[in-house]
């Protein structure tokens, strides 16, 4: 409020509006804050992306999953060979990783496992892995898919229905190779 919102306090807008939707859980409001930044006339192109990264995190947080995916895809392609655009590159396949397209994510994310971002390469490189080992082997990919639907829901902050959904996978399937990582996950 004493700064007053301006190409100068965007940063801290971003940083407030990331509080109020992951911290407060005020979702609406961390919209609002975020619409505001996109709307400011002669926005900077990675002010721009970030916003547009941060909308789709909280849509994804609050369910509105094809959304995220525009908006990702929408960063993503205006930003093809930076940073911003891999890392709405590496989202975007998550989406499809919890939506249980594993073919289309992991194609993605082989792409990324070049990425000039440590974080992005490394991330990639996991969840690649994740995916392969869980679809190489056993053509049933339903206790991956709960498994994704899960992660999506540690990712929403709702702990408990996660907890319930590992119990139900190690219950469903007693000797899936994804045992290991429902544990690690659970004690997580």
């Amino acid at each position: 409020n004493d700064l007053g919102k301006s190409h100068s306090t965007i940063p801290l807008l971003l940083g407030y509006a990331q509080l109020q939707a992951f911290y407060l859980y005020k979702y609406h409001e961390a919209i609002q804050t975020i619409n505001e930044i996109l709307l400011m006339p002669q926005l900077k192109g990675h002010d721009k992306a970030k916003a547009k990264i941060l909308l789709a995190d909280v849509n994804l947080l609050t369910g509105e999953i094809w959304e995220a995916s525009l908006l990702y895809s929408q960063v993503e392609k205006e930003f093809k060979y930076d940073i911003w655009g891999e890392d709405a590159k590496f989202k975007n396949a998550k989406i499809s990783y919890y939506t249980g397209n594993f073919k289309w994510a992991k194609a993605q994310l082989d792409v990324l496992k070049g990425s000039t971002s440590k974080l992005i390469a490394n991330d990639a490189l996991e969840l690649s892995l994740l995916i392969t080992d869980n679809t190489t082997l056993d053509t049933n990919t339903l206790p991956l898919f709960i498994f994704a639907q899960t992660d999506l829901l540690i990712y929403q902050n709702k702990f408990d229905e996660a907890l319930l959904k590992y119990d139900t996978l190690l219950t469903a399937f007693p000797s899936h190779s994804l045992n290991d990582e429902i544990i690690y996950r659970k004690a997580q």
